[in-house]
């Protein structure tokens, strides 16, 4: 079953998305989806469909300022998103029994994971899916040179969708807030905190975080995580071979 969601934020902004229930379940997976995507992009369903058909609980949602959800996009900032997840964990805890909880996300949804887990006790295990070990050098895989320009001197850069005019992103501005705070956020740090098993999955034909640097370095930061590599695998993983063996990989680790 599949049910649509909402459950307001810090800022009592209402957040929207789904939750994928299956018949019986123990354990509970809030899955974080990149920028700027929604939870109704590439992953974000693969995932809520994929586990609730092996018994999971899966809840997807869209941070503040992004698609279905209240807030502007414009004034989004990554460490609003990480204070966005305590409101998502919470609505679960409130509406739903289970004795595990995984937080996972993909890209910047790993970013934004690995920025919140050790701020929560309630969290059993972290998935890091695409995801990059310092935020200042991600800064240069997000923005395109060009937007990096009108950034310094406009202050803000304006998205086409390459999904039509009607995408909910075509022409959102976005503010250099957001950008500045690629400079601040510290991921090591917050990985060094969290005290439980981390899987770090990644493709090595990624072509926006290369394989020999980023998960090799986030591994590093913990001597609970462990590492996947999926051969012949790109950001999203949009071979099915690849996303069977991603799955294959999250599998196991919740069951270890």
């Amino acid at each position: 079953m599949i049910k649509q969601i909402q459950f307001k934020n810090n800022k009592k902004q209402t957040l929207r998305g789904y939750i994928h229930i299956p018949k019986k379940y123990n354990t509970a997976i809030v899955y974080l989806h990149g920028f700027p995507g929604s939870c109704r992009g590439t992953s974000p369903p693969r995932v809520g469909r994929d586990f609730m058909k092996l018994g999971y609980l899966v809840l997807r949602f869209d941070f503040s300022g992004t698609d279905t959800s209240d807030g502007k996009f414009e004034d989004k900032l990554i460490s609003q998103e990480v204070k966005d997840i305590k409101y998502a964990i919470d609505f679960l805890y409130k509406n739903y029994k289970f004795k595990n909880l995984i937080l996972a996300g993909g890209s910047t949804g790993a970013i934004d994971a690995a920025l919140y887990a050790s701020k929560d006790k309630r969290i059993n295990k972290l998935v890091l899916i695409s995801g990059v070990s310092y935020l200042d050098q991600a800064a240069n895989y997000d923005f395109s040179d060009r937007q990096v320009k009108d950034f310094w001197e406009k202050g803000y850069i304006i998205y086409k969708s390459n999904k039509g005019k009607n995408h909910w992103l075509h022409n959102k501005k976005l503010k250099k807030q957001f950008y500045d705070e690629f400079f601040k956020l510290d991921i090591p740090s917050s990985i060094k905190k969290f005290k439980k098993p981390i899987l770090i999955i990644h493709g090595d034909k990624d072509p926006h975080i290369p394989v020999i640097k980023d998960p090799l370095e986030l591994k590093s930061f913990s001597k609970k995580a462990k590492l996947k590599i999926i051969k012949g695998a790109g950001h999203q993983f949009k071979k099915p071979k690849n996303w069977k063996q991603v799955v294959s990989s999250i599998k196991k680790f919740i069951k270890k």
